[in-house]
């Protein structure tokens, strides 16, 4: 027969139980990082198999999807692929542009870095993180740090790597921050997260500061994480309080982080520096060296005499362009004389 009262564990001793774990689980906590990502290799599967359901109800909405329905999204994208059209080549005259003078100072160009389209797969249901799974992992090459974007701007970062999947943490995450540029005045700032989903605030900038609403920040490239020129929010409100010592600056992120589907990793890393070829580095290294421009330094080897730079120009078309995008009318005159 079993007694009616039964003394169990006491709970001083489950409290002191539960504090020795707690103390063991920080102390380990770096050194818990191989296993997690072992667990997360291994559930893996669980969360595709999650996905399940939305990957059979996009696959259903295709399938029963009316004739009507497609040539009204058939006509739209049509509409998008001329305005993209339209921009794109702008764009690209712009590039060339820059590319042109970037070529003429010297200063490196840095060419298209490798992307990868990803999904999302889970949303983070912690109230406090704001995160999403993507499926991609350490197979396709993704890595700790690696800035993610979406069709409007920044993302996040992931902050966590599997086998097949990752973990990106949102720029609205309270624990967030990203170097930022005005595209207005160059001024620079770091935007951090708040925790809602809608805003994020840029901390300890001065009263005085040219900032407005409306302003579009940027990524500034400080930092080597996030690459230059991706946008990341629009200001929305400025209050300058005198009762502060700084600015309360609030912003909304551009990416639809509240119903993201798709995104874009990018590796920055992969990018390669444009060189100058052989000839036009000799042409930039002399003229940086005497400091004045090639143009007026060939006017003036050409005024004393002495012909030989100008019968080498015309025969280097590279360097004769260089010249031609440097030298104003009066000069390019003045050196068509002396070529002939």
């Amino acid at each position: 027969m079993k007694p009616i009262f039964v003394r169990g564990v006491s709970n001083q001793f489950r409290l002191t139980l539960a504090i020795l774990l707690s103390v063991a689980l920080l102390v380990a906590n770096d050194r818990l990082d191989p296993i997690r990502q072992s667990l997360s290799s291994v559930l893996s599967p669980l969360q595709y198999l999650a996905n399940v359901p939305g990957v059979i109800l996009d696959w259903s909405a295709e399938a029963f999807a009316t004739r009507n329905m497609l040539e009204v999204q058939n006509k739209e994208l049509l509409r998008q692929q001329l305005v993209m059209s339209e921009r794109l080549q702008r764009f690209e005259h712009v590039r060339q542009e820059n590319e042109r003078l970037r070529a003429l100072l010297g200063s490196p160009v840095h060419m298209d870095s490798r992307k990868v389209v990803a999904e999302v797969m889970e949303v983070a249901s912690d109230p406090f993180r704001q995160f999403v799974v993507l499926n991609h992992g350490s197979q396709t090459g993704v890595y700790v740090g690696q800035p993610v974007v979406d069709a409007q701007g920044v993302v996040g970062q992931v902050i966590e790597v599997s086998e097949f999947t990752s973990r990106v943490l949102m720029v609205s995450d309270s624990t967030h921050g990203i170097p930022v540029r005005v595209t207005r005045n160059d001024v620079r700032a770091i935007a951090n997260g708040t925790g809602d989903i809608d805003q994020i605030e840029l901390r300890h900038v001065a009263k005085s500061t040219d900032i407005i609403a409306g302003d579009l920040l940027v990524t500034s490239g400080l930092g080597n994480r996030f690459p230059e020129g991706y946008p990341v929010a629009r200001v929305i409100s400025v209050s300058r309080d005198d009762g502060q010592s700084y600015a309360v600056i609030n912003a909304q992120p551009l990416a639809a982080l509240d119903r993201i589907r798709y995104v874009l990793l990018i590796w920055p890393d992969e990018t390669k520096p444009f060189t100058l070829p052989a000839d036009l580095i000799g042409v930039s290294t002399e003229a940086s060296v005497n400091g004045v421009p090639q143009a007026q330094a060939e006017q003036s080897q050409a005024t004393q005499g002495n012909t030989t730079p100008a019968a080498t120009d015309a025969d280097n078309p590279a360097i004769q362009n260089v010249n031609q995008a440097v030298t104003t009318p009066t000069t390019q005159s003045n050196s068509n004389e002396v070529n002939r």
